[in-house]
């Protein structure tokens, strides 16, 4: 009799062993094809996050309703229906040229007086023009009572190189006004003026221009200093090719920029002192509220809602659980700023603070399970005493919108430049800047006020 093991011949037992190796084969191929895909989806999460986070305005989203409605074709560009268009005035004309014929230009024959005058206003700018050289005789003198050297000065002659200050002026906005290159400045020179000069003697004009700046960009940094209400953001620039920050600190009406390699709690020791007393806005890095603990007792500070409200957003699109966080940290905010758009007095600001308080301190200790849930909840935690500072501080906004506004025209450049190259560079980009933005703000004429600069 023979056994069951004798039952199977041994072709079939070669033949299931080839299968079971053949079966692994195409698991361990189809394991790293998924291995592949696992770290594309990575890739593109990564790629992702640059424009879909919680630091990412709504405005600036891909894929928000606002770019899907215009590229839909349901919204046509230009003015909507039943607007009212505009036309450019026309200027009072400084001169005026009669235009007349004599002859026809088909026979020949006499036209005598016109029968009508059409009127024609024509806009036009000047012909590109030559340089002006200008020679100035300084007369050198000696004090006959004290023995002092006096050397005659006019304004229009700088102490420095062989070129007026309106070449300095001009080259400086070209370069930081709109955005041209130095070469491009250079080439522009030659064109328009037939000024013949080269990318590094622009690059001195600016520097020459940031020197005369000097004395008002002092003047800003001391009213930043004693300002009440502070709002401060800070964004990466690479300074020959080591990372650093760019810092906007702003009143609304002026605007100190500084260029430094750190972004903690000492630079803001060095530029607003250990003493400062008023009230920062920002985000939710650690080192503006590490600064407000150790200076002055009457130093406050107000975390952004911005900020605050894209987090919880951000959460809510991807956990259930996190929806009724973000619904309800809206719904605060929404009161809030309604609130205190009023204007109401002291004592109603402190009562409504303290009911916010309360209403954000029950959300915050309930039970949460998911972990970025929790995330979220810490940060809030940890802000807890910076939330409300608004409520009780009128004039204060609870954004820092107008930080993240002055580092716009920083951002552009950073596209434009890549970085900067040197020390020299930084206190050139800091100085300039920092006159530039503040002169905005006062809707002042950025020309006018630096050739005013470089006269004094």
């Amino acid at each position: 009799m023979k056994s069951g093991f004798d039952c199977f011949s041994c072709p079939r037992v070669e033949e299931l062993e080839e299968r079971v190796e053949e079966l692994e084969g195409k698991n361990q191929e189809l394991k790293e094809k998924l291995a592949l895909k696992d770290e594309k989806i990575k890739r593109l999460h990564k790629k992702l996050r640059k424009y879909r986070n919680p630091h990412t305005p709504s405005s600036k989203r891909r894929g928000s309703s606002k770019s899907k409605s215009s590229s839909s074709g349901q919204e046509k560009r230009g003015r909507k229906k039943g607007h009212e268009g505009t036309t450019r005035s026309k200027p009072e004309p400084e001169q005026t040229i009669v235009v007349e014929e004599e002859k026809c230009p088909e026979c020949g024959a006499e036209l005598g007086e016109p029968k009508g005058v059409e009127s024609r206003i024509i806009e036009d700018i000047p012909e590109p023009e030559p340089v002006v050289a200008k020679e100035y005789k300084l007369g050198h003198y000696e004090c006959s009572d004290c023995g002092e050297e006096v050397v005659a000065s006019h304004p229009d002659c700088p102490e420095e190189g062989r070129f007026g200050k309106n070449v300095l002026v001009q080259a400086t906005l070209l370069k930081y006004e709109e955005r041209i290159p130095y070469r491009k400045v250079s080439d522009l020179f030659e064109w328009q003026y037939s000024l013949e000069v080269s990318p590094a003697s622009v690059l001195d004009f600016v520097r020459r221009t940031s020197d005369w700046l000097q004395p008002e960009y002092e003047k800003v940094w001391e009213n930043v200093r004693n300002s009440d209400i502070l709002y401060i953001d800070e964004t990466g620039m690479k300074v020959d090719g080591e990372q650093h920050w760019i810092w906007a600190f702003t009143t609304g009406e002026e605007t100190l920029v500084a260029l430094r390699k750190g972004r903690n709690k000492e630079v803001l020791k060095e530029v607003l002192g250990k003493d400062f007393d008023g009230t920062i806005v920002c985000d939710g890095w650690s080192s503006y509220a590490t600064y407000v603990k150790n200076t002055s007792p009457k130093a406050d500070l107000q975390r952004c809602w911005a900020h605050l409200l894209r987090e919880a957003e951000d959460r809510a699109d991807k956990i259930e659980e996190a929806e009724p966080i973000s619904e309800k940290l809206h719904e605060i905010f929404e009161n809030l700023t309604e609130f205190a758009g009023k204007d109401p007095p002291p004592d109603e600001r402190e009562e409504r603070r303290e009911k916010a308080e309360k209403e954000l301190e029950k959300l915050l200790d309930q039970g949460y399970e998911d972990e970025r849930v929790e995330e979220l909840i810490k940060k809030i935690k940890n802000g807890k005493e910076h939330w409300f500072t608004f409520v009780t501080e009128p004039g204060l906004e609870p954004t820092n919108n107008q930080a993240e506004r002055a580092l716009r025209e920083h951002v552009v450049h950073r596209k434009i430049i890549g970085g900067l190259r040197s020390k020299k560079g930084m206190k050139i980009h800091e100085t300039i800047m920092t006159l530039l933005t503040t002169w905005k703000q006062q809707d002042l004429d950025p020309y006018q006020e630096m050739i005013k600069a470089v006269k004094c």
